[in-house]
């Protein structure tokens, strides 16, 4: 037999020794070994290591891992939707905040004056860069604390869960 012949058959051992090899390989290292005193010997102990193994007990999962695996896994997917849906929130609730304060601009300038007065606070003495910064600022602190409310309305919402 030629050496890379041998070579094969011998890797093919621990297979055949487990019984997974297809009926015309174990039939070819069935020959070999009939031929083969050293691959013969390897077999052998190789049937007493598959043997001793096939004798182990099979280790059972724990009661209740599978549920706990799934409950886990799914605690995990919701979570990431709900960042998911976070992220929207807010950058939604940014362009809201935006496009109110520059919708909103034209009339805040037509009443200004009026709640400037109402307040004592002079618009004109502003300008209107000063009066368009306190308006910015005015709106985006409104809008940051209905997002806030948002929030901690969504918070207490889980904890009743």
């Amino acid at each position: 037999m030629k050496t890379h012949e041998h070579d094969e058959i011998r890797e093919m051992l621990t297979l055949a020794a487990a019984g997974v090899l297809s009926a015309e390989e174990q039939k070819q290292v069935e020959e070999h070994l009939r031929s083969c005193s050293g691959c013969r010997e390897e077999f052998a102990a190789w049937s007493r290591l598959t043997g001793a193994l096939e004798e182990l007990p099979t280790p059972q999962a724990p009661i209740g891992l599978v549920e706990r695996t799934k409950w886990a896994m799914e605690r995990q997917a919701a979570v990431k939707a709900e960042r998911r849906q976070q992220r929207w929130l807010f950058a939604w609730l940014t362009a809201f905040a935006w496009i109110t304060t520059l919708l909103t601009w034209p009339v805040f300038q037509l009443v200004g004056n009026r709640v400037g007065d109402f307040v004592d606070l002079s618009w004109t003495h502003m300008g209107v860069g000063g009066a368009w910064v306190f308006y910015i600022l005015l709106t985006w602190t409104i809008s940051a604390l209905a997002a806030g409310m948002l929030g901690r309305r969504r918070m207490q919402e889980e904890r009743a869960i």
